[in-house]
């Protein structure tokens, strides 16, 4: 998963970060799937948006969370697909995070969650991962370096940054 950048350097990815990625969107899919389908959440609809229920959000959550934790490990065989795959893999867990904020605070689709369940703190411990591991294989190690250069770190090797 190595490849150039703009400057002809060359770039490593780790695929460690995709995979680990990939097990958190896995586990809040998972989640989703067990609150939608065994956890009673089936039947929740006190008010819908364009057709979505809060129900129907987690059905559709597990669906999207499991076909994104699928991309996620094909990337790491097919490199044109990690970019895409993560970038979705870090807003699927973003905005699941926040449908759960919103859900402990104002609501969401008439759905208020007051209290803490083992299920909602996976999820949310599993989004957060997911967001850190992509998020942070999203930005190449090239570019990090690069950042790190000061021209009094220049002047002290006596390198220069090109």
């Amino acid at each position: 998963m190595n490849e150039r950048n703009d400057s002809g350097a060359t770039v490593v990815r780790r695929p460690g970060l995709v995979l680990a990625g990939a097990a958190a969107v896995l586990v809040s899919a998972y989640v989703h799937y067990r609150l939608y389908f065994l956890g009673g959440y089936r039947g929740i609809a006190p008010e819908q948006f364009a057709g979505l229920t809060i129900s129907r959000a987690f059905a559709v959550n597990a669906v999207v969370g499991f076909v994104l934790a699928w991309a996620l490990v094909v990337s790491v065989r097919v490199p044109r697909l990690a970019g895409p795959a993560a970038l979705a893999g870090v807003l699927f867990a973003a905005g699941t995070l926040g449908a759960y904020l919103l859900s402990r605070t104002v609501g969401l689709l008439g759905f208020d969650e007051h209290t803490t369940t083992t299920e909602g703190a996976v999820a949310a411990v599993a989004e957060v991962l997911a967001i850190g591991a992509l998020g942070t294989w999203l930005v190449p190690l090239g570019s990090r370096a690069a950042s790190v250069r000061t021209p009094s770190a220049t002047a002290l090797t006596g390198s220069r940054a090109t």
